[in-house]
């Protein structure tokens, strides 16, 4: 068992001379339950390190062609065994959980993807760790590159070239593939690179309607559903979002950027911007400029019975501050960090 740079998983592999790859599993441990991801068969040491940590209690098979050896795995750890529902009836062993897009399972999301050799095809993402792992997705070949399987094995390539532009939304640094070399510390790049290589797929275009939201929800009336566009698209500079926020949502308490300079479009429906110099309903067409100063501060909350949708644009800066001016705090974008604003402290503080 082999750990990796991403604290908490741990890899096994086995040399495919027929293919010039490894073969690989990966082994998730210290989030409360433990997970194999398409487990290859166990020596006595591997499996010995797992029950060091706790076990198996969940055995993930990303696709039907990596069933390897789930059952014995699961005989062995005494683990329930989850997989996507196009692929369960292909499968030798049961399934304990049937895994749909975006469901979670051990702390993990589930990203479906289309196109591909099966039908069931999909990734996991661990936020926590900016870790994506696939199975035949991608293949870490040549190392330090990836690829995908070769078009005649695929169920529709187009497809799947631009399905693949989901795993760039949740902007990964780290790559976990079960066929050949992982990638680590520049995921994003890696995948992008390869879908550059398939111009055809025009992986750069996307619809409004193949947008994924995803539920954010906060104190009281903050919520709403919120998809990625720009990290879809491949965007590095330019940070693109689209907002849908139903009845009585708002969408981040007031703020305003000191780099990040931003642009909203209303799409749909009737959102009121609040500002500290009062309050505005727009309409759909409706363009709002926040320049990074006090003036930009804002926020969006909707009054309105209808649902509404903006689209986002703005700078990307990893310098940017963000200020908070109703609850007095501040977040610095190049540390994650968020503290209080306020009371200003003398440039000595704290100093002998």
């Amino acid at each position: 068992m082999q750990r990796t740079v991403v604290d908490g998983i741990a890899m096994w592999s086995r040399w495919q001379p027929d293919r010039n790859v490894y073969f690989n599993s990966h082994f998730v441990y210290g989030g409360g339950e433990n997970v194999l991801v398409d487990p290859l068969p166990l020596d006595d040491a591997d499996a010995a390190e797992i029950a060091a940590q706790g076990g198996a209690q969940w055995i993930v098979i990303t696709n039907r062609d990596h069933e390897r050896a789930a059952g014995d795995a699961a005989r062995r750890f005494g683990a329930k065994i989850a997989a996507a529902e196009p692929d369960v009836d292909a499968m030798s062993v049961p399934a304990d959980r049937i895994l749909r897009d975006d469901d979670l399972i051990a702390g993990m999301r589930v990203i479906g993807l289309e196109g591909l050799k099966t039908a069931g095809e999909f990734a996991l993402w661990l936020r926590s760790k900016r870790t994506l792992i696939v199975g035949d997705a991608l293949w870490g070949d040549p190392a330090g590159s990836l690829r995908m399987l070769p078009d005649e094995k695929l169920a529709d390539p187009l497809l799947a070239v631009r399905s693949l532009r989901r795993l760039r939304v949740v902007n990964p640094r780290h790559l976990l593939v079960g066929d050949g070399a992982p990638i680590f510390d520049r995921a994003y790049d890696a995948i992008t690179a390869y879908l550059e290589t398939r111009g055809a797929a025009h992986p750069n275009v996307a619809n409004l309607d193949e947008l994924s939201y995803w539920s954010s929800t906060g104190p009281r009336a903050y919520g709403g559903d919120d998809a990625e566009i720009g990290f879809l698209l491949g965007a590095k500079k330019l940070g693109y979002r689209a907002a849908r926020l139903g009845p009585g949502d708002a969408f981040c308490p007031m703020h305003w950027h000191t780099a990040e300079e931003e642009l909203f479009i209303v799409w749909e429906g009737t959102p009121t911007l609040e500002t500290p110099h009062g309050s505005k309903t727009l309409r759909p067409g409706d363009l709002i400029a926040f320049p990074t100063r006090q003036f930009g501060a804002h926020k969006l909350i909707n009054r309105s019975d209808a649902p509404a949708i903006v689209i986002m644009i703005a700078g990307t800066d990893s310098y940017d501050v963000c200020f908070y001016p109703d609850s007095k705090k501040l977040l610095v974008d190049a540390t994650d960090t968020i503290v209080r604003s306020e009371p200003t402290l003398d440039y000595y503080d704290g100093e002998t």
